[in-house]
């Protein structure tokens, strides 16, 4: 265990997502990348009349990211890398457990608002974000971007939790503080702590993550103390 370091990581990592996007992910991406753009194009057109139609769409899509992410890989990560697997994939099924959580609950109780109408402008700061995460280019670690125009259909969008919350929390963060707060508060949690490892470990693609994690934890900021405050009065 002595001498490891980040890049051992970041070649493990590199190794186990090319199988997983060779693999079933080869069939799966496509998949997840048509349905995201007609659900968004549904939602765009007509709002909350489909908001029943996204929830189920996610939350079938984050049980996947838990089960194959947040479960399997864990065994792949410890058989790669052994013990420090731990250190930094542990946390993975707890925060995508969360968050499947509460994509449930808000099967049961919707609270998502899906109206994009009347959205302030400096709102639309996170569209560069959404756009990246669902593009989610190909990266070679240490290397760098290779711009490929499979990787509209085949990016990790849908298979991995760091593109896939990108997108998602980058759209609820549009209406914020209506709808649902505890997903949102979940998938904040999920960006900011995976986010900032992701920056410590320089891994370039998610940094974004990080930079809406932050953007969305300045929303709560400003929502719990000025917000709310303003209503008051």
């Amino acid at each position: 265990m002595s001498g490891f370091d980040p890049a051992t990581f970041g070649r493990a990592f590199e190794k186990l997502v090319a199988e997983y996007q060779s693999g079933i992910g080869f069939w799966l991406a496509p998949a997840f990348h048509i349905a995201t753009i007609v659900i968004l194009f549904l939602i765009i057109k007509h709002g909350n009349r489909y908001r029943k139609a996204f929830t189920i769409y996610f939350t079938l899509n984050y049980i996947w990211i838990f089960i194959y992410v947040g479960i399997l890989m864990s065994f792949l990560f410890y058989r790669e890398i052994g013990i420090w697997s731990l250190a930094f994939w542990s946390i993975i099924p707890v925060l995508t457990g969360a968050i499947v959580f509460q994509w449930i609950k808000e099967l049961k109780s919707p609270k998502i608002d899906l109206d994009l109408t009347g959205i302030r402008k400096w709102r639309l700061l996170v569209i560069p974000i959404i756009i990246f995460g669902f593009w989610y280019p190909t990266y070679e670690y240490g290397v760098g971007f290779s711009i490929l125009p499979k990787d509209i259909l085949f990016s990790f969008y849908g298979l991995m939790p760091c593109p896939t919350t990108m997108v998602i929390l980058g759209l609820l963060s549009l209406k914020y503080p209506r709808g649902n707060r505890s997903l949102f508060n979940a998938l904040t949690l999920f960006a900011v702590w995976i986010g900032t490892a992701q920056i410590l470990i320089g891994y370039v693609p998610d940094y974004p993550l990080a930079l809406i994690g932050y953007f969305s934890i300045g929303l709560i900021i400003l929502n719990k103390y000025i917000w709310r405050y303003k209503e008051k009065k």
